[in-house]
């Protein structure tokens, strides 16, 4: 692995009235000011000196970057990390904490509805950044794979460690802005992943080696589960996300890389109360085959080979969208060479309770992982390359995708295992308790950190992921996450949704613009709503207590049920009217 140019993720931040003065831990290290007035940043080398008065100071591990709000531009830092583990024996760090701070010391200058705007605008980014999944490394290139790292020449490392970094999974780059203005202040901008690692040792047959799975998520065409789907005029897919398994073992690294995507179709399926909406294909065949050509061009750039695993439904609502899928990639002029496609019912072939059935999947996919293989190397000698990738879906890319992709993950694992001579031809993972139970564990982890971030809750079908079969406990528990999953998609995401669009810089907070929020009805829509039902049934209530014989009782009954089923279905008919919505990037393309 290639040496890191200096970036500082150790320093103390010194509070003025006037500046803030970011000073590294290292010796003979450039200090960065930051004017709290003039809002102009600056190095400054040798010794500087801080003025003491209402000097505050406190450790941080890192600049996540400069976010404009109401109050004028904030100062997002890093404040709590803890270590994942060493890759290349770099340092891998999870962030546990941030701090916002304001340039500006006092609101005393804003009117009543700006300070009301302000803590919405605080509020969604502190609701973007407590996700609990952002990572970075000062020393690594956590941004790309092995492969891409050991491919490029050595110019490429001349770069500092953003600049080089793989623009689509650097979720703090809207916020760098200002320091990648200035080459000065590269050395003080660490790129921040969004997604998942985890690195745990194993110990098989008297070997000891590391298990190492990264989960990328793109930055483009970011958001939550119903407000983006399908694909955009760019290319880019919903819930991208490059998965990569690399198994260290003294001088040797062998990894596999996966992707998973929205339908790279453009189509949409709004939340509207109902427990699953219809999903929606807009635009005609021409712009599908467009965008979704667009699309395939650049990840056979990136990536190889493409093998399109599309788990959706092959009835119902979601035949729709494998239709139009396997249409595109059927009249998709030149990518006959490069794109393969399987359409796998997942819910009609492996039912509620036969997931061995799953094995006629890998049995298709077989000979086609076995020409893509994976990336070796050996010190500095590449041995072996990846040469394409399996590009799994189903409608969310999260339950149905981690299962087949883990499967994929752990045939070749199988493989890498037997080249490294860990174990014998022939020998399975499921033959080693404590690397089954490893590969088990940090797969299902992997699902549930892919599902929080876009669908809100932990993953459903991970009982099969942990422990190789669906149990009741399981189910169970599939159950409750959907039902929040409900909830959250239909009364909180449009905030969750805004909040990502905030911190990645789709939308911009302008002193010019008009309030987003002035005009959100649907909050004192559904509490109005449901305290006129509230005090409805309260009065039913109370009459049906005074009421005497039957059929006045029973007269009260029926006008409640007709009450209750006439509001329902009104809910229903207007669902959209009642859900959380979007109101600031995303508020358009919801309304279109």
């Amino acid at each position: 692995m290639h040496e890191m140019t200096l970036v500082y993720d150790h320093s103390r931040l010194h509070i003025t009235d006037d500046s803030f003065y970011i000073v590294p831990l290292q010796p003979s290290a450039d200090i960065a000011i930051i004017d709290r007035i003039t809002n102009e940043i600056r190095v400054e080398r040798g010794e500087v000196v801080i003025p003491p008065t209402s000097n505050k100071c406190k450790e941080i591990f890192g600049i996540f970057g400069v976010i404009k709000l109401v109050n004028g531009p904030n100062l997002i830092v890093i404040t709590q990390r803890e270590l994942v583990g060493l890759i290349a024996g770099k340092e891998i760090w999870k962030i546990l904490k941030f701090e916002i701070i304001p340039y500006c010391k006092s609101n005393s200058h804003l009117n009543d509805s700006q300070k009301s705007d302000l803590a919405t605008y605080s509020a969604m980014l502190e609701e973007s950044l407590d996700t609990m999944s952002f990572y970075y490394s000062s020393t690594f290139d956590l941004t790309h794979t092995i492969q891409r790292i050991n491919l490029v020449d050595n110019d490429f490392f001349a770069e500092d460690l953003c600049s080089r970094a793989d623009q689509r999974f650097v979720w703090n780059l809207y916020a760098l802005t200002e320091f990648m203005e200035q080459s000065e202040l590269h050395q003080f901008a660490i790129p921040v992943m969004h997604g998942m690692v985890k690195i745990v040792s194993c110990f098989v047959k008297g070997r000891t080696f590391d298990i190492i799975l990264i989960s990328r998520r793109s930055n483009r065409r970011a958001g939550t589960r119903y407000y983006v789907r399908g694909v955009d005029d760019s290319g880019d897919v919903a819930n991208f996300v490059e998965t990569e398994q690399i198994v260290s073992y003294g001088q040797y690294y062998c990894s596999i890389v996966q992707t998973r995507g929205s339908i790279p179709l453009i189509w949409s399926q709004f939340p509207n109360i109902k427990y699953k909406p219809v999903p929606n294909l807009s635009g005609d065949a021409t712009k599908h085959q467009q965008y979704f050509k667009r699309h395939i061009d650049s990840q056979v750039v990136l990536y190889g080979k493409q093998y399109a695993l599309n788990l959706v439904n092959q009835h119902g609502s979601e035949n729709v969208l494998a239709r139009a899928f396997q249409q595109v990639v059927d009249s998709c002029s030149g990518c006959k060479d490069n794109v393969s496609y399987e359409a796998f019912d997942f819910h009609h072939v492996c039912g509620t309770n036969k997931w061995h059935r799953l094995s006629v999947l890998m049995q298709k996919i077989e000979l086609s992982q076995t020409e893509f293989g994976y990336f070796m190397m050996a010190a500095d000698q590449i041995l072996m390359k990846q040469t394409g990738v399996f590009r799994t879906n189903c409608m969310d890319c999260l339950d149905r995708t981690n299962v087949v992709q883990s499967l994929i993950a752990r045939r070749s694992l199988t493989t890498q295992l037997v080249q490294l001579g860990i174990i014998s031809s022939g020998e399975t993972i499921e033959q080693q308790e404590s690397l089954n139970y490893t590969m088990r564990n940090i797969w299902a982890d992997n699902a549930d950190y892919c599902s929080v971030q876009y669908a809100g809750t932990g993953a459903l079908k991970t009982d099969y992921t942990r422990t190789g079969k669906r149990t009741v406990v399981g189910m169970l528990r599939d159950g409750l996450n959907s039902a929040i999953r409900y909830w959250k998609n239909n009364f909180q995401d449009g905030f969750r949704q805004d909040s990502i669009d905030l911190l990645l810089g789709n939308f911009v907070v302008s002193d010019q613009v008009r309030s987003p929020f002035m005009s959100n009805t649907t909050a004192s829509r559904l509490s109005m709503f449901t305290l006129t039902y509230i005090l409805f049934s309260l009065g039913i209530m109370f009459y049906f207590q005074s009421a005497t014989g039957a059929m006045k009782q029973y007269s009260l009954i029926a006008l409640w049920g007709f009450v209750t089923m006439s509001m329902a279905r009104y809910v229903v008919q207007r669902g959209t009217d009642f859900v959380n919505s979007p109101l600031l990037f995303h508020a358009k393309s919801k309304q279109d």
